[in-house]
């Protein structure tokens, strides 16, 4: 086989382990375990409280312990893959930022989930820890100084990039992904950023459940 020919087949390689990676991240985000979790307790969070499928709605309707069960799975789902992708040799940032599509464009839902914060954080947790530690404390301050979930939610995915380039942690190519996994969290609280702006946004102790 020729030199072109080899570079030929090892750029197709590359491309193969890169669309695996991305499929084994979507197939773990598509799993919907909150949901699960309210079906079993004989609710349909499609049509209760926000209609979002996430931890926040969960523990809105069941309470802490479940906010916590819900969110503990659904950031299992991005930790698995990037793991699961690290050990097999495949790209960890293509498997996250898959899961946090499956989880937000999940097609059991037509292609309407969750809001992905809680599975961006396992993400971040396998991709970038140190990075991961400083942005959930920002997450924390700004949640207990309002108790708005999402305005925590949204200065988490503006810091965590942020953090990562000035930490210097990972690659390149993962200090990409990760800005392009906080945008899409971002867009998926385009609603919530219309509230915020309106000052008609909740806010959610998830300790005094409805």
């Amino acid at each position: 086989m020729s030199q072109r020919g080899s570079r030929k087949e090892a750029h197709i390689n590359i491309v193969i382990i890169h669309i695996v990676s991305f499929a084994i991240g979507f197939a773990f985000g598509m799993i919907p375990f909150s949901y699960i979790l309210g079906r079993i307790k004989g609710i349909d969070l499609k049509t209760s409280g926000s209609g979002n499928i996430g931890a926040t709605n969960l523990g809105r309707k069941l309470g802490t312990g479940f906010f916590i069960l819900g969110f503990i799975l659904d950031a299992l789902k991005g930790l698995a893959p990037v793991l699961l992708s690290r050990s097999l040799s495949f790209t960890p940032a293509l498997a996250g930022i898959g899961a946090i599509a499956g989880h937000i464009f999940n097609p059991f839902f037509k292609f309407k989930g969750g809001k992905g914060v809680s599975t961006t954080i396992g993400v971040a947790l396998g991709l970038t820890p140190e990075s991961f530690l400083l942005a959930i404390v920002v997450w924390l301050v700004i949640y207990l100084a309002t108790f708005i979930v999402s305005l925590a939610s949204l200065c988490l995915a503006i810091v965590l990039p942020v953090i990562i380039i000035i930490l210097k942690e990972a690659d390149t190519m993962t200090r990409i992904l990760m800005i392009v996994i906080c945008i899409l969290i971002i867009v998926a609280h385009y609603k919530n950023i219309q509230r915020l702006i309106n000052g008609t946004e909740p806010k959610t102790i998830f300790w005094k459940r409805k």
